[in-house]
């Protein structure tokens, strides 16, 4: 695997045009910023998984969209006309609103289609949302490793949760049959999982879940290893103490979106 690509390579590629990543998050009381005619804006929160893959399917898209973060505990109050459960992420342009990550990455493939990650074959188009669909055991597992982080799941509990991420990646590491999960180059399915595979590699070593692992998990492993310094992926992850910072007070119960600003 691997073996016409290199670091080299994903340098030269395009690099994102947004503004607002690591904006403070807009909280109660705070005016709703006016809309640029024609430009799109993604409301997510700097830390969020699921916003996380909107933010990184527009880098690596290289669209100009503006991101607005907004504090889902003390919630602006217009917010609710943008997500009707006060959820992140949403998009919003020219006053159409789309919500939920996989559906507002497949829309803004119809948006911008000149940058269009998903292919306009049907069967590819179909294996990548299956790709998705088939690593839902990680997507439903990993937030488990936050509770062995902090402290509130111990002994048989905490190895248990544990095990489950394990398993999940055995699982995915199976469906990886290529350099990347789109192919030769990060496509659909590569940018839905990378948060969740961020997290588990950021938590890795604290919760004693040894990934990346090339004895285990070699393929992903690579996946990981090469994806991570994508230009995309550089602009959108946070620095490794900031994240883990901004996790310690979530596990307080008191999670501080601005957490690193």
């Amino acid at each position: 695997m691997f073996s016409s690509f290199s670091a080299l390579t994903l340098q030269a590629t395009t690099m994102p045009k947004m503004d607002g990543i690591n904006s403070p998050a807009l909280r109660k009381g705070d005016p709703e910023p006016p809309l640029t005619p024609g430009r799109g804006r993604i409301y997510a929160l700097r830390f969020s998984p699921f916003a996380e893959r909107v933010v990184l399917y527009a880098a690596a898209k290289g669209i100009d969209v503006e991101v607005v973060n907004v504090n889902l505990a003390e919630k602006p109050d217009w917010y609710i006309n943008k997500h009707p459960q006060c959820k992140v992420p949403s998009f919003e342009r020219d006053g159409k609103i789309v919500i939920e990550s996989a559906i507002i990455a497949e829309y803004l493939d119809v948006l911008y289609p000149s940058s269009s990650i998903l292919s306009m074959d049907p069967y590819l188009r179909a294996t990548q949302k299956i790709i998705r669909e088939q690593a839902a055991p990680l997507v439903d597992s990993f937030l488990g490793l936050f509770g062995v982080y902090g402290g509130s799941a111990k002994g048989d509990e905490a190895q248990a949760r544990v095990k489950k991420v394990e398993d999940a990646l055995d699982v995915v590491e199976k469906l990886l049959k290529d350099d990347y999960f789109g192919g030769s180059s990060p496509g659909y399915g590569d940018w839905m999982l990378f948060p969740m595979v961020e997290r588990v590699a950021l938590l890795s070593d604290a919760v004693a879940l040894p990934f990346p692992s090339a004895a285990r998990w070699p393929a992903l492993s690579r996946w990981w290893l090469c994806i991570s310094v994508h230009p995309a992926a550089v602009a959108v992850m946070h620095p490794t103490d900031v994240h883990l910072g901004f996790m310690k007070t979530l596990t307080t119960g008191k999670p501080d979106p601005d957490y690193g600003i």
